[in-house]
């Protein structure tokens, strides 16, 4: 049953879940299946991060040490596609590097390619060149000098998936609170005995709090989450030189640092670096996506990209590829309030030892949530009916850190970093 707003709301419940993302609204579809759920959340289903989402499916950026975790996310989002309006478009992803990255990039592909998750392999620029013909400048002097290909990759739209999920979980027994905000968490006797909100008490033996930033703020004085506020851009970009059913239909999705050097506003904390992600729409346009840095801990709202930076982009796509020089700017901007990073990159996933008995978190997945809604769900299943998930939960442990604190630098974002597989050792 949804509703806007507690006017029936469900005052005894066996789960409470905080957050009506894609992480809340698909723990919800899970667990509505066989438990008394109330989903609540202070807006309206993706209303705020998941809904300024890019949408790709690329697991393997956090789970590259958990093939299991891969697969799952990947038959999860293919078996789905057609179901209600939600759609995936399956595609390619070539992660590209320049020349210092060249022997990292072969060692990660063999790594990444043996643990039988992910189907990889890498190519020179010449290759890259003859796979995607006209799309890539592999000429002399490109910053291009080989790529990773991942063969099973895709995008989805986060709006209509989150609601897709909403809806399911709606349809399987499930309640669903939106324009209600949670305020505080009950505790009783050590144990968490539900939610306060501003419309009244819900009272239910397991919360589950996957409020993405929110998190930390309304578990202060429970438990500690080692988590900041980072915000994620896109701008999409539309070429005359260029036909849309090939954009469309024959780009695939890519993802390369570029280099802005001293150019790159300061307060960005990104030394001249910046993470981008490429994904082509179906109406012909060009995604691009990247981290604008952490931000304090009570962030102003935004919505869209500094026009200066729309300039710096435009003199790094010339060295990239080849259809899209001179390139307008169709559209531009980015999660508003903002998302949660951890210390290192991967999400939060845990019932901590040091909380009240019945307390999940599922937090700081760093941009990358929608990729991880349904690992997420099969962890916190695992955390809550203490049944079996198909991977290890170690790595998403809170316990993996020793400062909980919110006083962190940004952890870098390194694709070829082998020392992610050390986690599943």
């Amino acid at each position: 049953m949804s509703d806007q707003g507690a006017r029936s709301m469900t005052h005894q419940a066996d789960v409470v879940i905080v957050g009506g993302g894609c992480i809340g609204a698909t723990i919800a579809r899970d667990l509505a299946a066989d438990h008394d759920v109330v989903l609540v959340e202070r807006g309206q289903i993706a209303g705020e991060t998941t809904g300024h989402a890019s949408g790709i499916v690329q697991p393997q950026y956090q789970f590259a040490h958990l093939p299991e975790a891969g697969r799952l996310a990947f038959e999860f989002f293919e078996e789905l596609d057609g179901h209600r309006n939600y759609q995936y478009t399956e595609r390619e992803l070539v992660n590209l590097h320049g020349p210092a990255e060249t022997e990292a990039a072969q060692a990660y592909t063999e790594r990444v390619s043996a643990n039988g998750g992910y189907d990889a392999e890498w190519l020179s620029a010449t290759e890259i060149g003859e796979r995607y013909p006209g799309v890539f400048d592999v000429s002399e002097g490109s910053p291009i000098a080989g790529g990773m290909v991942y063969r099973r990759m895709g995008w989805i739209d986060p709006y209509t998936f989150a609601t897709t999920m909403s809806a399911d979980a709606d349809e399987r027994g499930g309640t669903i609170h939106t324009g209600t905000a949670v305020t505080d968490l009950l505790v009783e006797d050590g144990a968490v005995a539900g939610v306060a909100t501003e419309e009244g008490e819900i009272r239910a033996q397991t919360v589950i709090v996957a409020a993405g930033r929110w998190s930390r703020t309304l578990l202060d004085g429970h438990v500690e989450v080692p988590i900041q506020p980072e915000r994620f851009w896109h701008v999409n970009l539309e070429s005359d030189a260029v036909s849309d059913d090939r954009v469309s239909e024959e780009y695939p999705q890519f993802y390369m640092d570029l280099d802005f050097g001293d150019d790159l506003p300061a307060e960005l904390g990104l030394d001249g670096f910046m993470a981008t992600f490429w994904r082509p729409e179906h109406s012909g346009e060009l995604h691009v996506a990247g981290i604008e840095g952490l931000l304090p801990s009570n962030p102003s709202v935004k919505h869209g990209v500094d026009e200066g930076f729309h300039l710096l982009l435009a003199e790094r796509i010339e060295e990239l590829l080849v259809e899209f020089e001179g390139a307008a700017i169709a559209s531009d901007g980015c999660c508003p309030t903002g998302d949660a990073m951890s210390p290192d990159w991967l999400p939060i996933v845990d019932a901590p030892g040091d909380g009240p008995d019945g307390l999940v978190v599922a937090t700081g997945f760093s941009g990358l949530g929608l990729t991880a809604s349904p690992i997420a769900a099969a962890a916190v299943r695992q955390l809550v009916d203490g049944g079996d998930a198909p991977f290890s939960l170690d790595s998403l442990s809170i316990d993996r850190f020793e400062d909980r604190s919110a006083d962190f630098s940004e952890p870098p974002f390194d694709v070829f970093d082998l020392e992610i597989f050390e986690l599943a050792e």
